[in-house]
């Protein structure tokens, strides 16, 4: 793939990321404007007593902003992949943006409470949960990939390994079964093989974070093992913003998700302007 081509690419990203935000931005309006939320059941309560303080326990308008803040990270993230690597080859953050990409999918949530007052929706709710699957898996195997290219592995066929990893991704999502009731009370759209996502999310972005610590390690490159420690960074953010719905975990979430990617972005950034 060409750098040009790559950067046309980035556009349609960025063009479809902001559309997904917009998406999620009138599905919020439309779930406040109607207190939609008010009369939906909220998250369990936790036994430790942590977590049942009000900053700390689950709450759906929290996991409202945490949903809506992802295509807003994204996007921001992808328009400073495009002005920072628009002349620059480097095929691992080709992969990583992804990734980024991936966090504006889930918007596709905020559709789930709108069942409450649209039940027509109930109908697409089943393929709504599944491209939410997709994207996640594809996510983490976006970053493996890209692990693996900073190795310098160099290929022209891009196109071949995004559709393997879009066919495994796909495969992946269908295996999962669907439970649309929940969705109808905290954004919660999955309770069978719950273990399933944790563990491949847990197992991949591991390897992925463990790839990038080799390079620097081994190839002496200082820059990489930076990357390695913001990647894990990010990881951990990620993980916080799909499965907590708290202030506090919202707010750190979104903060370390943002920081973490701009760092990382500026440590790949520096290597390469010194190539």
């Amino acid at each position: 793939m060409t750098i040009a081509g790559r950067n046309r690419i980035l556009i349609l990203g960025i063009c479809f990321s902001t559309l997904l935000l917009a998406v999620g931005i009138v599905c919020c309006v439309i779930i406040i404007k109607q207190g939609i939320l008010a009369g939906m059941i909220s998250a369990p309560k936790r036994t430790l007593w942590i977590f049942q303080q009000p900053l700390l326990r689950y709450t759906n308008y929290a996991a409202m902003i945490r949903i809506t803040s992802l295509p807003i990270i994204a996007v921001i993230m992808l328009f400073s992949i495009f002005f920072l690597f628009e002349k620059t080859h480097a095929l691992e953050i080709s992969f990583f943006s992804l990734f980024i990409f991936s966090l504006s999918v889930e918007s596709l949530q905020l559709l789930f409470p709108l069942q409450k007052a649209y039940p027509l929706l109930i109908i697409f709710s089943a393929s709504i949960a599944r491209t939410i699957f997709f994207f996640r898996f594809f996510a983490c195997l976006s970053l493996l990939t890209a692990s693996l290219f900073a190795h310098k592995t160099f290929t022209r066929e891009i196109g071949a390994a995004i559709f393997l990893l879009s066919f495994i991704s796909f495969a992946l999502a269908h295996s999962i079964p669907i439970n649309t009731v929940r969705a109808l009370s905290f954004f919660s759209f999955s309770e069978s093989y719950r273990s399933l996502l944790y563990s491949f999310h847990t197992i991949i972005c591991a390897l992925a974070v463990f790839s990038f610590l080799f390079v620097g390690i081994f190839r002496s490159i200082s820059e990489y093992r930076q990357a390695a420690l913001w990647l894990f960074i990010i990881l951990i953010a990620h993980i916080v913003l799909l499965y907590t719905g708290s202030w506090v975990f919202t707010a750190a979430g979104i903060t370390t998700l943002a920081g973490g990617s701009f760092l990382f972005l500026r440590a790949i950034h520096q290597f390469y302007l010194w190539q």
